[in-house]
């Protein structure tokens, strides 16, 4: 696997495809970036063929992380969170490779091995997932919240602040925030489907959709 030729562009390497493996890959090819998968479990890159470069092997080998392209990536993410064994063999192999390494931890205990073993950065994200889900309900606004699928979340906000009085497009949520309205109740009426021009008004109670972390900065 070559590099592309765009200063910007760079070339990710994830191994393990599970939800925290396949959410990163997703998002970094949102951004542009070129992604490169790796998972023993044919099943669990099948979501990812089309849009990332994708290989099926055992991700503890050197061998077959050197022969599928990890020596030319320019940084990697070791996103196996229920095998330690794997986690810190695969770390192992990636920094043997020379390459910038962040490692998923579900624990403390695992993530001061990652360090040791020479990850550069350590992220626990069940835990910093939570955090995020904690401060955004108990927040007095928010009304209701589902979790829809794999960490995107329909939550009902109680309109306020900056909110009132503006258009949908004046808020622009999708593009600051990466929030999509979805509808507004008024009253005993929905507004459904929602247009640009849509003013938020005092009493509106806003339904909207996005990640927990988007969710937060409405």
């Amino acid at each position: 696997m070559t590099k592309r030729g765009k200063a910007n562009v760079k070339t990710i390497g994830v191994i393990g495809a599970g939800r925290f493996g396949s959410g990163a890959a997703k998002e970094l090819v949102r951004l542009g970036h070129e992604v490169l998968v790796v998972d023993k479990d044919p099943e669990a890159l099948q979501p990812l063929v089309d849009s990332c470069h994708t290989a099926i092997g055992n991700v503890e080998s050197m061998q077959f992380l050197s022969e599928v392209g990890f020596k030319n990536v320019d940084a990697v993410i070791v996103a196996i969170g229920d095998n330690e064994t794997s986690s810190n063999h695969a770390t192992i192999n990636c920094k043997d490779f020379g390459l910038y390494v962040v490692a998923k931890a579900t624990h403390a205990r695992h993530g001061k091995i990652l360090e040791r073993l020479g990850a550069d950065k350590v992220v626990y994200p069940e835990h910093e997932s939570g955090i995020r889900l904690a401060r955004l309900l108990t927040r007095s606004s928010v009304l209701e919240m589902i979790e829809l699928y794999e960490e995107v979340f329909m939550m009902e906000l109680q309109a306020g602040g900056n909110m009132l009085n503006k258009s949908l497009s004046e808020l622009n949520l999708p593009r600051r925030y990466g929030v999509q309205v979805v509808l507004v109740v008024r009253g005993k009426h929905t507004v459904f489907p929602v247009a640009p021009t849509d003013v938020i008004r005092e009493g509106d109670k806003v339904v909207c959709i996005g990640s927990s972390e988007s969710l937060n900065q409405v």
